[in-house]
């Protein structure tokens, strides 16, 4: 049985999209990618001081992990802040990583 391809883009587009599907497939069944993850269900509270900004709060409780912009956002998140703005003696929740196994 004699196949003939008649036309060529047709066929490499269906070819690429065919891959990139299976490909996908696969690597949701296996989870590849995902080395780990990490968890933030704990955290600290922190009181803030004169002068604190979320920055300086994220870069003192920073792991060395992170990205501190990321930390910053996390935090605002956590405490359902629109804006960064913070004053003295509020506290704020500040996550903890834990390391999922």
């Amino acid at each position: 049985m004699k196949v003939k391809i008649v036309n060529r883009t047709r066929f490499i587009t269906f070819l690429v999209i065919f891959i990139t599907l299976i490909l996908i497939f696969v690597s949701t069944l296996f989870k590849i990618g995902k080395a780990y993850s990490v968890i933030y269900s704990q955290y600290i509270n922190v009181e803030v001081k004169a002068g604190d900004t979320l920055w300086d709060i994220a870069k003192r409780n920073n792991s060395g992990r992170e990205d501190i912009r990321k930390l910053v956002y996390k935090i605002m998140k956590l405490n359902n802040l629109d804006t960064a703005k913070i004053k003295p003696g509020d506290i704020i929740k500040v996550p903890i990583y834990i390391k999922d196994r």
